[in-house]
């Protein structure tokens, strides 16, 4: 039997699907595959399929030992390039110099490799374009998963993806998290269990890079120590700012969760209880004994672990973390708020790390805890594991939130216990009886508050001391308890799924949401007019930087049947519709009806699926939706489509009636076809013709020569695509033209590009064949369209001049905006891809006979706007934000279908009408004017919503984050009558301020070259997303602290945009600076050199804390005349207390 041979799409498609086995957000291709796909008969093939040069030699060199390339050769496929693999390969690059960065300057580009450290003139042929460059470090990085060997400690550079083919919801503890994880199983050795636990540290700044690689050590060291109580990791490694430890995955899930989902078993707890906290105490002692600590014990750090008696063994994790511990949590890592639970157990000689101002002291790293710190940590998760085994579980859960918001369990200020821990202590006395078992709770209570509990850590016993008292009392009544091997212990937790659940739901419990709430307090209430939904803030609430009004993100689906009606009329169907097999239970099935609901269970249809068209319909919706074999699917009627489990749920199936019926019979059910026409059908494109037309007559959207009485600006060249030959021509003097322009992903095979030299040549003729294939079905649009020109901006710029190109990038607004449609290729990642066929396969449909006469057909939904839309590869590029908003028209071709989009709403190719108000600003035909139909607020939150959107797309070039998006701005300045630069408006200027990055992720400052200055202040300084603080309506008190203000305004002699300011010292503790300071780039700053500008203060309610706004700056190193200068350096919400009353004014650059 012949092999079937490799072709360049059937790679492609194995690359692709080796992604998509892996359910992780880890993008990578295993070394399973990279194996296949390297093979020789592979690589044969494909430098044949492609035609290239020196096969033999490029062969001999992907396979030489010295210098391999097998992982180039597979980066250069699949961004079709491997025309330039003879120039890649020219100098001894090889696969030991990947990953490579590259780095864009004034005298060209310069690489940084695996090999070199610092940044080095490119080791491949230097006639490589920079963007072919910047295109092959893109698709570096899926083939990189390292495979992890014996060793134990590994350091990956940023980007390397881990080999994780399953991941887990994150558990977010503080400035870590923890996911279950399942590894590739070629990428771990066959010992290692492939589902682990994954802890990931996200980290600041150098200083605790170094550290973390320091600590490492005591980490490899540590597992060298055999305990039953004690979790070793099985591999850790560095990737960035990221620390990443592997554990094995704890089926029973942790104590703390343990003790708030699982009722005690009277005596039964008792005796397991006692054994466990023997067994923790001997592994503490052995710790101690090696000159150990653990640094950070509490109920999330101790594991459960099935034991074969079916009971649990308790294992304490994170050994050898606790430096790390200590001074992440000390330095507020990320900014973010550490978790009760974190403070909740340390001990009183944690506060040395701190001076009195909450601030790390000189030198805190080198300070000296003992390693009774841990006895003091363990005491306190005795006296919560007495609570449950004595109080129940509901006590417990009582005194676990009555602990939350960072209290301790001793009270600084009277150097004693804290009065709700003495409360249940005293609760604890009162409950013990004159039983054997409460004897144990009674000895151990008092082992606890004589040696364990005490504030000198010199007066508490050692690890050792603790353990033998532990075992004497269990010898003591051993005669009274149970042997531990006859013991049946029904501790609840069965399974790694309910373990899963419960730890997501200490997620939630641990989020601080309701912190400070009275349990009988009324949820929030909310408002909604016009898609704009507002949250009532609960009184006494912290909720500053909470959103609490946003535009509802959703999309909905309805009937157009008025323009599908027209349509219809003067259209021949998509297919002819075909009479559908049915089984006896579909026959059944009155879809017809409006509440009609279809059920079942995933096997029944896969047993009809292949004689039923319905079942074999739901049976793929079932796997889609990833049921198991036993559940079931359950949707009802909701209009046109069938909602999943009620109508709340998303859309499954879409309903059509067949335009040859009275759809009126069936209610509000959209008129047409599952199906599509042809990709390049006659009927395809009057469809389009058709969009055209209505918009033009009956929305008035069409661009005229003359718009609002003035003259529209033509671009300076348009191509003319004619009837069978294209070329370049000069509009200067042509005046008004109606033109298609294409907006689309680059990528990074070489395409066609206008130059200095080609330009003459062009203005006669382009060659056509030499175009990329999404430029070659633009024309065919544009032709079907019966449009006369299209504007391509690689042919209408002159990519080598680089004023032309100036000028023309300046006018990219006015192009799309005078366009008189868009073509976009959404689904197109290169230019060399195509976009005029669907990607994906038709949905799958039924046709069914209603008794009335008649045929409706039901599908599959399709309309998936996030997925087609949203998130499609040219979406997902910063530049396009502003052609799309600024486009009257567009046409999206997607990977399933193509969408219209005008001012009168986003419609499909199977003619649903869709809607989401978030979207309302890109529909709009003059944008953005449709913003006006909102009052403050609603414009606030519009703005809002598309500056964070626009903040989480890509740049090659991250400088041109500023300039991308002028046109918009300039738009949205003109509407709301406001002067608006930098992402800032004035008229809404403390608003505008009040942005901070995400949790969790710090932002970067982007370097500008020398004459190009963005204030400190704007968003589009820094490389990162943004959020807002969506603080209530009508409910502040805004300053006038804070002025929007030209250079020349502030005396400075600056042509700078600045803010004028006073600045406020500020008086903040450790517990303010966790809870209500948030830095933009990290925490590195000295309290005493911070100043705040108050933006705005609540207005006072007697049921809720006044909080203040607050912009945080420091001094910065520039100097200005007549004025301090000062730079930002993040957002906090602050209280009266925290604020000095005078302050300076200061000049923010």
């Amino acid at each position: 039997m012949v092999a079937t041979p490799w072709t360049l799409v059937r790679f492609l498609d194995e690359c692709e699907n080796a992604e998509k086995e892996n359910s992780s957000d880890e993008v990578f291709i295993s070394t399973t595959t990279i194996n296949l796909l390297t093979s020789k008969e592979c690589v044969s093939d494909i430098l044949k399929d492609r035609n290239c040069p020196n096969q033999d030699v490029l062969k001999k060199r992907i396979y030489d030992r010295r210098c391999p390339a097998k992982i180039i050769f597979l980066i250069l496929a699949r961004a079709d390039m491997l025309d330039r693999i003879g120039e890649f390969l020219s100098n001894d690059f090889s696969d030991h110099h990947l990953p490579i960065e590259v780095l864009w300057t004034r005298e060209g580009y310069k690489l940084k490799s695996a090999k070199d450290s610092d940044w080095t003139t490119a080791p491949f042929g230097a006639g490589i374009h920079y963007r072919d460059v910047d295109y092959f470090t893109q698709k570096q990085w899926p083939f990189l998963a390292p495979i992890f060997e014996r060793e134990f400690e590994y350091v990956l550079q940023q980007g390397i993806p881990l080999p994780l083919v399953e991941k887990g919801n994150a558990i977010v503890s503080g400035f870590s998290s923890v996911s279950k994880i399942k590894m590739h199983p070629a990428h771990v050795p066959e010992q290692i269990e492939h589902s682990m636990a994954m802890k990931k540290m996200e980290l600041e700044s150098e200083d605790q890079i170094k550290y973390v690689n320091k600590e490492m050590t005591n980490v490899k060291s540590l597992r060298l120590l055999d305990h039953d109580h004690l979790v070793k990791a099985i591999l850790a490694c560095t990737r960035g700012k990221q620390a990443l430890f592997f554990f094995p995955w704890a089926k029973g899930g942790d104590l703390y969760n343990f003790l708030k989902s699982n009722s005690n078993e009277g005596m039964a707890a008792i005796i397991w209880m006692l054994d466990q906290m023997v067994g923790l105490c001997s592994a503490l002692s052995l710790l101690a004994d090696k000159g150990y600590r653990h640094g950070d014990l509490k109920p999330a750090n101790i594991l459960l672990f099935p034991e074969k008696s079916g009971s649990y063994r308790l294992k304490i994790t994170d050994v050898g973390l606790s430096k790390l511990h200590i001074l992440a949590t000390s330095r507020r890592l990320n900014g973010t708020t550490a978790k009760a639970t974190t403070r909740r157990y340390s001990p009183p000689e944690f506060d040395l790390l701190f001076d009195d101002d909450g601030e790390p002291v000189e030198d805190s790293d080198d300070i000296k805890l003992s390693r009774k710190f841990d006895i003091w940590s363990l005491g306190c998760v005795f006296i919560e594991f007495l609570i449950w085994a004595k109080l129940g579980r509901q006590k417990y859960k009582e005194f676990d939130r009555s602990m939350k918001r960072d209290q301790r369990f001793w009270d600084s200020g009277r150097e004693d216990l804290d009065d709700k821990v003495k409360e249940r202590i005293q609760n604890l006395k009162d409950a013990v009886e004159d039983t054997e078992g409460d004897k144990v709770v009674q000895r151990v209570l008092e082992l606890a508050l004589k040696q364990m509990l005490l504030v000198n850590s010199d007066d508490r016993s050692s690890a050792s001391d603790i353990h033998k008292k532990l075992e004497s009392i269990r010898d003591s009544y051993s005669e009274y308890l149970q042997p531990k091997d006859e013991l049946d212990l029904p501790l609840g937790l069965t399974t790694e799924q309910d373990a899963e659940s419960d730890r997501l739901q200490q997620e939630q419990d641990l989020s601080g949401a309701n912190d400070g709430m009275d349990q009988n307090e009324p949820e929030p209430s909310s408002t909604q007019d016009e898609g704009l939904h507002t949250t009532a803030v609960p009184s006494g609430h912290t909720a500053a930087m909470v959103q609490s009004a946003k535009l509802l993100n959703q999309w909905t689906a309805n009937p157009d049947n008025e323009f599908a009606k027209k349509f219809f009329s003067e259209t021949s169907s998509p297919s002819p519709a075909d009479r559908s097999r049915l089984c006896d239970s579909c026959l059944m099935l009155s879809i017809w009806e409006p509440n009609a609901t279809i059920s079942g269970r995933m096997r029944d249809f896969q047993t009809l699926a292949s004689t039923c068209d319905m079942c074999n319909l739901l049976y793929a919706i079932s796997q889609r939706l990833g049921l198991e074999e036993d559940q079931e699917l359950h949707c009802i009627r909701d209009g046109s489509t069938f909602k999943l489990k009620g109508r709340d749920g998303p859309p499954i199936l879409s309903l059509f009636s067949d335009p040859a019926y009275n759809s009126d019979d069936f209610g509000s059910v959209q008129v047409g076809y599952p199906t599509l026409y042809p990709p390049e059908s006659p009927e395809r494109y009057r469809l389009f013709q058709k969009w055209l037309y209505v918009c033009d007559n009956e929305h008035g959207h069409a661009r005229d020569a003359s718009s609002g009485g003035c003259a529209v600006q033509m671009p300076t060249r348009l191509i003319y695509v004619g009837e069978s030959s294209e070329h370049l021509e000069d509009i200067k003097d042509s005046g008004f033209l109606r033109y298609l322009a294409l907006s689309h992903c680059w990528g990074g095979s070489t395409s066609l590009s206008t130059l200095t030299s080609n330009i003459d040549k062009f203005r006669s003729e382009i060659p056509h064949e030499q175009l990329p294939l999404n430029f070659q079905e633009a024309i065919k649009v544009t032709r079907a369209l019966k449009i006369s020109y299209l504007w391509i901006d690689s042919l209408c710029i002159i990519q080598d001049h680089p004023e032309d190109w100036r000028r023309e990038a300046a006018r990219m607004g006015q192009v799309f905006s005078n366009a008189y449609c868009t073509i976009a290729a959404t689904s197109a990642a290169a230019s060399n891809e195509g976009f005029l066929t669907p990607k994906l396969n038709s949905a799958l449909s039924a046709t069914v006979e209603p008794p009335e006469g008649g045929l409706l057909h039901i599908s599959e939904f399709m309309e998936n706007c996030n997925r087609d839309l949203e998130l499609a590869p040219l979406n997902t590029r910063g530049w396009v934000m502003q052609e799309r908003a600024l486009s009257r028209r567009t046409l999206h071709f997607t990977n399933t279908q193509v969408y219209w989009e005008c001012g009168n709403g986003l419609h499909c190719e199977r003619l649903f009408k869709l809607s989401n108000p978030q979207s309302a600003l890109f529909a709009d035909s003059d944008f953005p004017r449709a913003i006006l139909k909102y009052y403050k607020g609603g414009r606030i939150t519009l703005f809002q919503n598309l500056y964070e959107k626009y903040s989480r797309l890509n740049f090659s070039y991250t400088s041109d984050r500023p300039v991308a998006i002028l046109g918009l701005e300039k738009h949205l300045s003109s509407v709301l009558q406001t002067r608006g630069e930098f992402g800032v408006f004035e008229q809404y200027l403390a608003r505008s301020l009040l942005w901070s990055r995400p949790e969790n992720i710090l932002l970067n400052s982007i370097t500008f070259q020398d004459d190009y200055h963005v204030p400190s202040w704007s968003w589009m300084a820094y490389e990162g997303p943004v959020t807002y603080a969506n603080i209530p309506f009508d409910e502040v008190e805004w300053s006038t602290d804070c002025l929007l203000r030209s250079g020349e305004e502030t005396g400075t002699n600056s042509k700078r945009t600045v803010l004028k300011a006073v600045a406020r010292d500020l008086k903040l503790d450790k517990l303010d600076m966790h809870d209500r300071v948030k830095f933009d780039e990290g925490s590195g700053f000295e309290l005493s050199n911070l100043r705040g500008v108050v933006l705005g203060k609540d207005k006072k309610r007697e049921s809720r804390v006044q909080e203040y706004y607050v912009l945080l700056v420091t001094l910065s190193e520039e100097e200005a005349e007549q004025a301090k200068v000062y730079v930002r350096v993040g957002v906090a919400w602050l209280l009266e207390h925290n604020i000095a009353m005078d302050g300076e004014d200061v000049v923010i650059y």
